[in-house]
């Protein structure tokens, strides 16, 4: 074996001793290092004439009204925590918290507790005489932010109104008085600055009888394909009621839509919903009865020009809206002792669920399927996490009593990541 001159291994040590030099004041001269939480969220304040319930992710974990006169966090002390009057400022967890709010009357409405992204669209609603829809406005942020409101009518767009939400405060705006006597409205709510969580209550009143409420969600950005993955099917009941899609195509091109129903029936295109025209800049309602043996469905949409699109679904006094919904990842979270009934739509679902239920018995399962797949426990469940192994996109139902509420699996943040500049004494030097 040949060995090496001493000049030669003195070079190559020489070599080895300026690389690593190099990399130690890479290091010391960028001096980052990277964190990642979640952010804070926040859960709405008790809407309409119901009474809201924060399901959060423990007893410990920190919260704060909103207003409040200072911004001091103290702990929840239990996970199903009444909310009253004021909105509510949970602190970043991994786990999702939800808002269940109750009307007097015996209406269910859920929603996501929520930092709200600064471009969201509300498909559903009504300004008219029965309307007592709102729009609940949260700053969370220690400085005033400016939120335009773009509403679309079945007649067409209205003017743009801004407003302006005070730091660390709510308003609530009365749908009425954004769209007067407009049976049919969709909302483009833009945050300009600030730090804004949106939540859009449609409730519906008749003289002192109710006609039920639930939560509309951000459908998100107008889009050519849309997915709506758990509609109840109302076909088969006694007191059937009606359901309606409402499609705005918000740009300066008329739409031409084909929908498809997909169940464990089958996939079938509906003739009330296929090849539609949509006027752009007019909010537009289609009726439809879908003649389907199972219980539930999934609605996909496929439009030459970007829309948005939910489903409005009456039945015995009562009624939900189900908005398409993006495929997700992993979620948890907390239900409060519900129990849910979980769809998912794909070409092929693999879903894997785990969760704890009331009485505190762990189980676990895979939801797996061609097109179409669900899940229900059998009993109410407190804490539950799906990991979608699939680009699926899914939602839950909650139905029983007379209510009905749709809730999209999403979380209420993601968690985000920041860099912090790291102090090295090595930078210092004496002159």
């Amino acid at each position: 074996m040949r060995t090496l001159s001493r000049s030669t291994l003195l070079a190559i040590v020489l070599v080895i001793a300026v690389i690593l030099g190099v990399g130690a004041t890479q290091k010391a001269e960028t001096g980052i290092q990277t964190v990642a939480k979640f952010p804070a969220t926040v859960c709405p304040s008790n809407l309409g004439d119901g009474t809201s319930t924060a399901v959060l992710p423990n007893s410990k974990v920190l919260i704060r009204s909103i207003p409040t006169k200072n911004n001091k966090l103290v702990v929840a002390g239990r996970t199903n925590f009444q909310v009253g009057n004021k909105a509510l400022f949970v602190d970043g967890n991994q786990t999702t918290s939800i808002s269940v709010t109750r009307g007097s009357s015996g209406w269910l409405a859920t929603a996501t507790c929520v930092v709200s992204e600064s471009d969201q669209w509300f498909v559903g609603g009504s300004g008219s005489l029965t309307s007592r829809a709102e729009l609940d406005i949260v700053n969370s942020g220690l400085s005033s932010s400016v939120v335009d409101l773009f509403v679309f009518t079945s007649k067409g767009p209205l003017p743009l109104i801004s407003k302006v939400i005070p730091a660390n405060s709510e308003k609530s705006i009365l749908i009425d008085s954004l769209a007067p006597g407009e049976d049919l409205v969709a909302i483009h709510a833009v945050t300009r600055s600030g730090r804004v969580s949106t939540f859009f209550l449609d409730q519906r009143k008749k003289g002192l009888r109710s006609l039920g409420a639930d939560f509309v969600f951000d459908s998100g950005a107008p889009a050519n394909h849309l997915e709506i993955p758990a509609i109840l099917n109302i076909g088969k009941s006694k007191n059937a009621g009606v359901q309606t899609l409402r499609v705005l195509a918000p740009g300066a091109v008329d739409a031409t839509i084909k929908s498809t129903i997909i169940s464990t029936d089958g996939a079938f295109a509906p003739i009330e919903l296929d090849n539609k025209v949509i006027k752009h800049g007019n909010v537009t309602d289609l009726t439809f009865s879908p003649v389907l043996s199972g219980s539930a469905y999934a609605l996909v949409i496929d439009s030459d020009v970007p829309v948005v699109a939910s489903v409005h679904t009456v039945i015995n006094g009562e009624f939900s809206w189900a908005n398409s919904v993006k495929p997700f990842t992993n979620v948890t979270m907390n239900l409060g002792g519900l129990t849910p009934r979980v769809l998912f739509q794909g070409k092929s679902v693999s879903v894997g669920i785990s969760w704890i239920d009331i009485n505190g018995k762990v189980g676990s399962a895979l939801v797996s399927g061609s097109d179409f797949a669900g899940w229900t426990p059998k009993t109410g469940v407190r804490r539950v996490t799906f990991v979608n192994n699939s680009a699926s996109y899914g939602a839950i139902l909650f139905t029983g009593a007379g209510q009905i509420s749709n809730l999209p699996v999403a979380p209420g943040a993601v968690l985000e990541s920041a860099a912090i500049p790291q102090a090295d004494a090595r930078v210092i030097s004496r002159r």
